[in-house]
């Protein structure tokens, strides 16, 4: 039997196919991905006989017929494979035989095994038509306990990483080629581009830029004020490598990503395509948009490529990536490309326990593989330093340049809950022909509603918006978009001045600059967060009080506030009255929020439970989907809004179920529901959901909600709209920041 011109796809045949993932196994090592030729040897192995398993009768019928994988006369192709093996040709046949056995397989380990053990007779029956006997299915059985021995070995192991590397590279390979992409694009741009950038502005590389490309061979941890240059900095220290920049917040990646589009080379001609991706849930949203203000088709092959991470800079949240910390079945893929690769981390104060403990230990497995990592950021939690350090031992450069930064904020702080009365004083106490444009941050979506509606209808002499996660994607956008502009505003141009009433989604997300903050207090890094959206670059006069803090915690953020960690910040902020340095912010993170003390905090409780979790977990005892977040929200469409766009839905569903319209077409009919959805708490769906009236989409059913819904305030939930009678306590907070 010529294994090789058997069926591998309707199109293609096994030779061909496996050929393919050879030429993209060749790429990477031309790349210097791959850095042992043994490792390399075995991966051409794996990639020749991966697939030859498709040679069975039932599979050859069903790639000429069609039709779906059937248990009963079937054996996924990927188990008769391994008998292909030649231990000769191996330098560590187990680790060849793991990577082939489990390829396909994306669940958990066990039912693929029973598959094996459990169906002798039909596993046989295939083995004897493709020329095995019974001491073949006998070998295999040892095999598969030596295969269950290297995958619960742990990742500190030199065995474990060769078969982590080798599966994660037959996965690369196999991606790439089923695709008809190249697996990776090479940097040979980025240095040079970020000199051209530095040499057109006729500008000198500063000292936290320098300190960088003085220690690219190194991990870093940096702290350094706004203002900086952290981003330029981060991608010197990346050179001419492969690299991802990891950031909290999508609206903080959008802007990441066309920065540095515009570094990379010319958008006129595109070539940012075969450099800069962008990686988050919106991803193809975001495209979309692109493609339709450029004027040109969605560029499929180009989100193929981004989704891959197969070029040279990917921005990205940490969901896309370091959800490699679950070792769900398939993990290797990522972690193999993360053995090559550098990364940037900012913002890592803004996170959840369960995400930072994925994200401390990502940056562990990065580290034992041979990646590299750069922390580098304005705050800094001195436990998460405490953490990293530990994990990269002397491998690691540290640098603080707070006594590089600008004096940009006068602090006054009042022991109180926030309330509209306070924040039209401040107003009358403040405005001027240099103060017109005022920010209000609130812990949670239920203040920043009451503070808005109070001072809407007030007589106050300014133009009063409100902008939280509460809308629509549709009016969310044009709200971004909004608070952008307004922030651009010079104030002679301002008729009257802007109130922008908030919450903790300006904090890290956008790049806003406004002459006075009024804010409640969470923690420290938060509120620093905060202080960093007014005078940003430090020319605005502060001789006067720019940032109003305000201490207690009221409505529902005393669900997501830690305690201990805002009584500790609250001590800490009561100390500050007038100016307030970036040394000094460093000095009060340092002493009042310790590793001591926040070592006693419900936060790092929880943090040190789901790291102990993640390193101790074997592979494949976790599913995909889980996610390295807490994710107890989803999309919706209120039926007030469903009520004003009805038409518009139906419509683009028609597009989506019709043969007759083209990918781009359908692309953007399914964007175009989206834009109707808001993410609202899951019980909010069990409460409202009107049964009825589900959007059946392909692939996904969006509940439509009996909640009260406009562009002004959002979304609303009234009691006696609920569709069940369960009585839930109000959830209208942010989904989960920092600390």
């Amino acid at each position: 039997m010529n294994i090789e011109n058997k069926l591998a796809k309707p199109d293609k045949t096994i030779g061909q196919h496996s050929n393919e993932l050879i030429e993209q196994a060749k790429l990477l090592y031309k790349l210097g991905y791959i850095k042992s030729d043994k490792l390399f040897s075995d991966l051409l192995v794996a990639c020749k006989k991966h697939d030859y398993g498709k040679a069975n009768s039932e599979f050859q019928k069903r790639v000429i017929k069609g039709g779906k994988f059937n248990e009963e006369k079937e054996i996924p192709h990927s188990i008769l494979s391994v008998f292909y093996v030649n231990e000769s040709e191996c330098n560590e046949p187990i680790s060849v035989y793991l990577a082939i056995f489990f390829h396909h397989f994306n669940n958990s380990k066990e039912p693929l095994v029973n598959i094996y053990q459990q169906n002798e007779k039909l596993v046989k029956k295939f083995l004897y038509e493709l020329g095995f006997n019974d001491d073949d299915y006998n070998d295999i059985n040892i095999i598969i306990e030596d295969i269950f021995d290297l995958l619960n070995l742990p990742l500190y192991t030199q065995e474990k990483q060769y078969a982590v590397l080798l599966k994660g590279l037959l996965h690369k390979c196999d991606y790439s080629a089923s695709a008809g992409l190249d697996c990776e694009k090479v940097n040979d741009f980025l240095t040079d581009s970020l000199n051209n950038w530095k040499n057109t502005r006729n500008i000198h590389y500063n000292e936290l830029q320098e300190f960088c490309i003085k220690n690219t061979d190194s991990n870093l941890i940096v702290t350094a004020p706004t203002g900086m240059g952290k981003t330029e900095a981060g991608l010197l220290w990346c050179g001419d490598n492969k690299c991802f920049f990891v950031l909290p917040l999508k609206t903080a990646i959008n802007a990441m990503y066309e920065r540095i589009k515009k570094l990379c080379g010319d958008n006129s001609q595109e070539d940012y395509k075969e450099r800069v991706a962008l990686v988050h849930s919106d991803m193809k949203s975001y495209y979309l948009e692109d493609s339709i203000i450029s004027g040109k088709n969605y560029d499929f092959a180009y989100a193929q490529c981004s989704k891959q991470l197969a070029l040279p800079i990917t921005i990205c949240t940490p969901d896309q990536i370091f959800d490699f910390a679950l070792k769900y079945a398939g993990y290797e893929y990522k972690l193999a490309v993360a053995s090559y690769s550098k990364f940037i981390i900012d913002e890592i104060q803004m996170y959840s326990p369960d995400v930072l403990a994925a994200i401390i230990y990502a940056i562990e497995m990065i580290h034992t593989l041979g990646g590299k990592v750069a922390v580098i950021t304005a705050t800094l939690p001195p436990f998460v330093r405490n953490e990293i350090e530990k994990i990269l031992g002397t491998d690691v450069k540290t640098s603080d340049f707070s006594d590089k930064g600008k004096l940009r904020h006068n602090v006054k702080v009042y022991e109180k809950n926030l309330q509209s009365d306070d924040i039209i004083k401040i107003f009358d106490d403040t405005i001027c022909d240099k103060v017109k444009k005022y920010l209000v941050v609130c812990n949670s979506i239920d203040i920043a509603n009451k503070m808005y509606t109070e001072i809407k209808n007030s007589d106050i002499n300014a133009s009063v918006n409100l902008f939280h996660s509460n809308f629509t994607k549709n009016d969310r956008k044009t709200k971004e978009n909004a608070i952008l502009a307004a922030s651009e505003k010079t104030n002679e141009s301002m008729n009257i001045p802007e109130i922008w009433i908030s919450t903790s989604v300006v904090e890290a997300s956008l790049d806003i600059d406004f002459d006075i903050l009024i804010t409640e207090l969470s923690d420290l890094f938060s509120l620093f967060q905060r202080f960093g959206r007014v005078n940003r670059k430090g020319n605005k006069d502060f001789s006067s009080s720019n940032c109003f803090v305000f201490t207690e915690i009221q409505g529902n953020a005393h669900r997501f506030v830690d305690d201990d960690i805002h009584s500790l910040s609250k001590q800490a902020i009561l100390s500050v009255d007038g100016i307030i340095s970036e040394v000094l912010k460093k000095e009060l993170i340092d002493e009042y929020l310790s590793v001591e003390k926040i070592e006693k905090s419900k936060y790092f409780q929880e943090y040190r439970k789901i790291y102990k979790y993640y390193k101790e977990n074997v592979d494949y005892l976790s599913l995909k989907k889980d996610g390295i977040r807490s994710i107890d929200r989803s999309d919706a469409v209120p039926i007030d809004v469903y009520n004003q766009n009805e038409s518009a839905i139906e419509k683009a569903l028609e597009v989506l179920k019709s043969d007759t319209y083209s990918r781009d077409d359908k692309l953007k009919a399914n964007e175009e529901i989206l834009g109707f959805t808001v993410s609202v708490p899951k019980f909010r769906i069990d409460d409202y959901e009107i049964k009825k009236l589900k959007i059946k989409m392909p692939y996904t059913k969006l509940p439509v909600i009996n909640s009260s819904y406009d562009s002004e305030c959002g979304i609303r939930f009234d009691k006696e709209k609920k569709t069940k009678k369960q009585d839930k306590s109000d959830d209208n907070g942010e989904p989960d920041n920092f600390i």
